[in-house]
């Protein structure tokens, strides 16, 4: 009788267990929807064909007949929203996901009639044109080769200051097929920017990403392995495994770089932090650097009034891979690899802006607050993922 009673306690601690751990699962992976309409906000009317989609994910709809839309399968978190429409100003909407589905309502203002100094140039010129921007948007490597910007008559180039610099944007979103990942990608571009003296390449926007539809039952799973590989060693995986506080388990260390004579002021905890950085770039060029190992606490912080995570450090941020990232093979018959490790890879990143605030999904608050050298140069956009994906996701 005792035994019986030992082993049904037993299976009931089991069930319990069971239970909490269901629970647990569904809070944690507890998805949201987001709905509304969308509105001309000169005369109330509903808006069709309007594009709403949460930024840099697979999230996104289309608005119907009446302007409604619906945002399906929303983790928690803050994000982006963006409605967009032509011939409509962009909106970008700030929101922070919940557990409680939310409704929204925008009301798009027709775009005004803005003078750029667009370029007329020769066939020739434009050709030229295009395919140095097709290497510093899309890339270099087998990723890039299998993308295709399918509506690039849709590229205009502005005047620039220097003859040696290349500006571009387009009044529409680009539509861009990338083979090698299985995506069909819209990009809003706001700039792109060349410039091949200083060898400095820029380009901001917005994102969604669709399944390319080569099969009807889900992505092919060369896609899924190619994604996979993808993924590893990615800025995407980094942030993640920064966030998740497993960067050791996940590959990655990191080191702080600064000259030797400010390693008594390597880490500095406030947001507050200035640094005069042609200083601080002229001094690394001319004295002996340090490299520091350094721990996520040491450059992850939490500020309470924003509630929200930023990175901030002096000097720049060594960041290392053991693995080699699956297109490091195509770059080598291409350029001069950046970055090269015997095995693995190593880059750096520079804070433009202290300190940076950053997302729980891996996204900074402004993109340009960070700047890449080493391997994560050649990460253009053919090999860039949406933040929504984790592997053994689709």
């Amino acid at each position: 009788m005792h035994r019986s009673q030992g082993r049904f306690a037993c299976m009931v601690r089991y069930s319990l267990l069971l239970i909490l751990l269901c629970i647990s699962s569904h809070i944690l992976t507890a998805q949201v929807q987001v709905s509304g309409r969308v509105l001309n906000d000169e005369n109330g009317e509903p808006l069709s064909n309007a594009s709403v989609y949460i930024n840099n994910t697979t999230i996104g709809a289309v608005t119907n007949d009446k302007g409604e839309y619906v945002l399906r399968g929303i983790l928690p978190g803050q994000y982006e929203m963006i409605v967009s429409h032509v011939g409509y100003d962009i909106i970008v909407h700030p929101i922070s996901a919940g557990r409680e589905s939310m409704r929204i309502t925008f009301r798009q203002v027709p775009k005004a009639k803005e003078m750029r100094d667009i370029l007329v140039v020769t066939t020739s010129q434009r050709k030229k044109w295009l395919e140095i921007m097709r290497i510093n948007f899309l890339g270099q490597t087998s990723a890039a080769d299998k993308c295709r910007i399918l509506n690039e008559d849709e590229i205009f180039f502005e005047r620039t200051d220097s003859k040696e610099a290349i500006k571009a944007y387009s009044e529409v979103p680009l539509v861009i097929e990338n083979k090698e990942l299985g995506y069909i990608v819209h990009f809003e571009l706001q700039e792109f920017f060349y410039d091949a003296i200083g060898g400095q390449t820029r380009f901001y926007g917005f994102s969604r990403y669709e399944e390319l539809k080569d099969d009807p039952e889900g992505p092919a799973r060369k896609y899924q392995r190619a994604r996979s590989r993808n993924y590893k060693g990615s800025t995407l995986h980094f942030y993640h495994a920064l966030l998740d506080n497993v960067l050791e388990k996940e590959g990655f260390s990191i080191y702080i770089t600064l000259p030797a004579r400010g390693k008594d002021s390597i880490l500095r905890k406030t947001p507050s932090m200035v640094a005069d950085e042609k200083t601080a770039a002229s001094n690394e060029k001319q004295e002996p650097r340090l490299a520091i190992p350094a721990a996520p606490r040491d450059i992850l912080f939490y500020d309470s009034v924003r509630a929200m995570r930023y990175l901030a450090w002096n000097g720049i941020l060594t960041v290392r891979f053991k693995e080699d990232p699956y297109y490091k093979t195509s770059l080598r018959n291409k350029v001069f690899i950046e970055g090269n490790l015997p095995t693995g890879f190593q880059a750096s990143i520079r804070l433009l802006q202290k300190p940076a605030y950053i997302d729980n999904n891996g996204i900074f608050l402004n993109p340009l607050s960070v700047q890449y050298s080493g391997f994560w140069v050649y990460e253009k956009l053919a090999n860039m993922m949406p933040i929504n994906y984790r592997p053994g996701s689709n």
